[in-house]
């Protein structure tokens, strides 16, 4: 048995990145499959779908600093604010749920800053209180789950379509990004005379 070759160099980040896109959006679906149409244990499922979504969004995003078309990054850049549009707030919710060890006891970045702010109105937050503000939440129906963090809210009927959808991009802006500056874009053909 011969070793396994060691590449010399890595392939184009943008396929890296469509390859970990790929693998957190098949991660996302696992959760959002479960709390869709169970057997579900809950909570926990909420806090895995909202890692694999935001990795996801982590994927494009690494995508997209490293390409240099003008036109993937378009493609790209737009794909990724409507991705934010359909889950808003998804950034901010995984970084609770990332940073549970500060949240739970009141002293996230989040809530630092709102500490802040009520000192200065001259009102006062308590870790509990602050603590229990951003505590995850799993609500909604059994068919239309909603995760709540702080005043983030993710719909996770949006969440397997979005994933999926992100990554098709993903994948158009990496296959625009390849493309010579003088190819014809795939779906159009040039004539012959």
């Amino acid at each position: 048995m011969e070793p396994e070759k060691v590449l010399n160099e890595l392939p184009p980040p943008e396929n890296l990145a469509l390859g970990q896109a790929w693998l957190w959006t098949k991660a996302a679906m696992v959760p959002a499959e479960r709390l869709l149409n169970g057997p579900s244990s809950g909570l926990p499922d909420a806090l895995l779908l909202l890692v694999a979504l935001r990795n996801v969004h982590r994927a494009a995003t690494m995508a997209l600093r490293h390409m240099r078309n003008p036109n993937a990054r378009k493609h790209l850049a737009d794909a990724v604010a409507q991705f934010d549009k359909a889950l808003p707030g998804l950034v901010q919710a995984r970084d609770v749920v990332e940073h549970f060890d500060e949240y739970v006891l009141g002293d996230g970045n989040i809530q630092r800053r709102l500490r802040r702010e009520a000192a200065s109105n001259r009102n006062d937050l308590s870790e509990a209180e602050l603590a229990e503000l951003y505590a995850p939440r799993l609500r909604g129906t059994g068919s239309h789950p909603l995760i709540s963090i702080g005043p983030h809210t993710i719909d996770v009927t949006r969440a397997p379509d979005a994933s999926t959808w992100l990554l098709s991009r993903i994948y158009s802006a990496a296959d625009i990004e390849q493309r010579k500056p003088s190819d014809p874009p795939p779906s159009i053909s040039p004539r012959r005379s």
